[in-house]
């Protein structure tokens, strides 16, 4: 599924963002980067996502070169980053929607599809509730659910965990939970900085420093 060699990414002459990285994730395969907040995690997770340019090195997702892939086309990915990229002016139920009319879905589809989302992430009681008046972890819900109403081959989830109660810890790692288990075919791909999250799910874990891969 992705095989990165040699990847290197700068912002500055003095300092690596990512250094020499080399690494296979095969498909189907859940995996989490792990590593502190200057680590590079979160910048290799965005470069997977074709969100960085870097200066050296490759990266190939289903064997096409991450700068030639067609994200419509090639391959169906879900990115959940750390700060909201949701629209704020729209409702919950509206940026659910979107995602299906943007992919052509019909009327009747899309509506079930809402339906059992907004259900499946208790999010039934906030549908017609602008994004922007929501709370930090009813944005995660409601990002978990706009990524679940389609079929993905590659989820980017990156510190989904930050900055949330320990309560709402808890229901989001159900969430998290439930998501693996309706896509045991799909690869994952996970930012954390506590190790416990990526063993509690059972990923295979590479752990990130100074923008390198360590043992």
């Amino acid at each position: 599924m992705i095989d990165i060699k040699n990847l290197c990414l700068s912002f500055t002459k003095e300092y690596d963002a990512l250094h020499n990285i080399t690494l296979s994730i095969a498909d189907g395969e859940k995996v989490a980067f792990v590593g502190d907040s200057d680590s590079g995690k979160t910048m290799l997770l965005r470069t997977i996502a074709g969100l960085e340019k870097f200066e050296s090195g490759e990266v190939f997702v289903k064997n096409i070169n991450i700068k030639r892939i067609d994200f419509k086309s090639d391959l169906s990915v879900a990115f959940v980053p750390k700060s909201c990229l949701l629209f704020e002016n729209k409702t919950v139920r509206e940026n659910l929607e979107y995602v299906l009319k943007i992919r052509n879905m019909d009327m009747a589809t899309t509506n079930f599809k809402v339906l059992t989302a907004l259900k499946n992430y208790d999010i039934e009681h906030i549908q017609n509730l602008k994004v922007k008046e929501l709370s930090n972890f009813q944005k995660k819900l409601v990002q978990l659910a706009r990524i679940s109403v389609r079929r993905v081959d590659l989820f980017l989830i990156d510190d989904i965990f930050e900055d949330i109660t320990d309560e709402e810890t808890k229901i989001l790692i159900s969430k998290i939970n439930s998501i693996l288990q309706d896509n045991p075919e799909s690869t994952f791909v996970f930012a954390f900085k506590n190790i416990d999250y990526a063993e509690m799910f059972g990923l295979r874990i590479v752990k990130l420093k100074y923008g390198c891969i360590v043992e």
